[in-house]
């Protein structure tokens, strides 16, 4: 786990000191970094097989965190390119009584999230802009855990395991996803923004061989967050 956070933390360093290099003027809008972090509220959509109305009922969102690395790069009047680096808390959580067991179980899944969103500027005078955003993303599955906590029927208590991610029929989450963004936010002329952000996971995070049919997971991510950018 440390060395995960050491390897997200270098590339969102890395990233910062890229972004960096431009500090200019482009196309009337300004060229700019910045980081935001905030909370995540996120679950996993199930489609494709029988009981996957069910078990969308049973789920709850999981709360996470969000912290990005990100650029501004101007190419028309208040209009942007916006990559950025980011580590992302995602995951679900399930509540309910299957089978006479009644219980939780809470998935988290740490991702390295590569987002190139465009932005739109709407300024508001002399205090400041919203900004409208929309754009891919691209995220690694590197880290995660599963706690299942049981209190009634058998088997009552608490377990925790690491997840395993890739495509292998014993693997528990697929090692990559891919998706859209979609976000408002506001800055001030002073640097501080806030901003809201809906991911829309359009990939399969179910394993290949751990599927069949039409069967699929999606994730769906409410992020909020709070920055700066000069």
């Amino acid at each position: 786990m440390k060395k995960i956070i050491l390897l997200g933390s270098a590339l969102l360093l890395s990233s910062s000191a890229l972004f960096a290099q431009t500090t200019t003027t482009m196309s009337g809008s300004d060229a700019r970094i910045g980081i935001k972090g905030g909370v995540n509220l996120s679950t996993v959509k199930y489609s494709g097989f029988d009981g996957a109305s069910t078990l969308n009922d049973a789920t709850k969102q999981n709360v996470g965190y969000n912290f990005t690395v990100f650029g501004d790069f101007g190419v028309g009047n208040n209009f942007f390119i916006q990559p950025g680096v980011s580590l992302q808390n995602k995951g679900t959580k399930f509540e309910g009584n299957f089978a006479g067991i009644t219980g939780e179980q809470t998935i988290n899944v740490m991702a390295i999230e590569v987002p190139v969103n465009a932005v739109v500027r709407i300024p508001t005078g002399q205090s400041g802009a919203f900004h409208l955003s929309a754009g891919p993303y691209a995220a690694f599955n590197v880290d995660g855990k599963r706690k299942t906590k049981i209190t009634s029927g058998t088997n009552q208590g608490t377990t925790e395991e690491s997840l395993k991610f890739g495509n292998n029929a014993d693997d528990d989450v697929a090692s990559m996803d891919f998706g859209a963004n979609f976000g408002v936010g506001y800055r001030m002329n002073n640097g501080f923004l806030l901003g809201a952000n809906y991911g829309l996971g359009l990939s399969n995070v179910l394993p290949k061989d751990n599927r069949s049919g039409d069967t699929k997971g999606a994730n769906r991510v409410w992020g909020f967050s709070v920055g700066y950018s000069f």
